[in-house]
């Protein structure tokens, strides 16, 4: 089963629901004792706490993607997409310190190329970018994704944003997702054009990504190897931003990737 969720209290998530609602099937449902809707083996179910505190029982959910909001202070209008996950000790808007949620390669990778599509068909003004790894839930057992409508009341509730994100879920679900190894990118700044480039060219199927400001704090860290953990079929390679990596990560990256026998990438 794959499960869709939204928060009742998102105004963004409630419209991407709503799009989808009239573009598959759904027929009544429950799951955890509260109502949801089915089509096939996808469900959507809203709920009352916001996503970052997502902590529900999973019986046979082979994956999650939140549909979101995305907020920032320039209240630029973008869609994006990204892994849940705190990469230091912060722990601001959910999950525990130093960990992150399993991520999804494959999906993450699909829904960038699906919201590029959606905005060159719609004409859209708006950015697709793939984000770095922030915020939680990151204690889940099934690999968990964002899609995110940004980045503001206006864009949240734009009719054509909500419709453009549900065709690209839909699209992204039509087809079945490959179980393969993906890529963690390491590097650059929270929005990385040159990952969103990669995935969008379909040169690479990246899961997490680790920025710049994520390495600061401990740059020997484990977390490299705990996203790799982490990741949805493992992961066969590492791309480096190598101009938006410290001299430390880059060592500490060599010798992982030569101790794993992963091909390790620079861009």
């Amino acid at each position: 089963m794959k499960l869709l969720v939204y928060s009742t209290g998102d105004p963004a998530g409630v419209n991407i629901a709503s799009h989808l609602q009239e573009k598959l099937p759904f027929s009544e449902s429950e799951l955890n004792s509260k109502p949801a809707l089915k089509c096939g083996d996808i469900m959507l179910q809203g709920i009352d706490s916001r996503l970052v505190y997502l902590d529900i029982p999973l019986p046979g959910v082979e994956w999650i993607l939140c549909l979101s909001r995305h907020a920032s202070a320039s209240g630029k209008p973008c869609l994006t997409s990204h892994t849940p996950g705190n990469l230091t000790s912060s722990t601001e808007l959910g999950g525990n310190p130093n960990e992150v949620g399993i991520s999804n390669p494959a999906l993450q990778t699909s829904l960038i190329k699906e919201l590029s599509r959606s905005q060159a068909d719609k004409g859209l003004a708006c950015q697709v970018t793939v984000e770095a790894t922030h915020h939680g839930p990151t204690s889940l057992a099934a690999p968990i994704t964002f899609v995110e409508i940004g980045s503001d009341d206006t864009a949240w509730k734009d009719e054509t944003l909500g419709e453009a994100v549900a065709s690209a879920v839909h699209r992204a679900l039509s087809s079945p997702l490959p179980l393969s190894p993906g890529t963690l990118a390491v590097g650059g700044g929270h929005y990385s054009e040159k990952f969103t480039k990669l995935m969008q060219e379909g040169k690479h199927e990246i899961g997490h990504i680790i920025p710049k400001y994520a390495m600061d704090e401990k740059a020997g860290s484990s977390i490299f190897r705990s996203c790799i953990e982490r990741t949805r079929g493992g992961c066969s390679s590492i791309v480096v931003d190598w101009r938006g990596a410290n001299s430390a990560s880059k060592e500490v990256l060599r010798e992982l990737a030569e101790s794993l026998g992963i091909e390790l990438v620079r861009v």
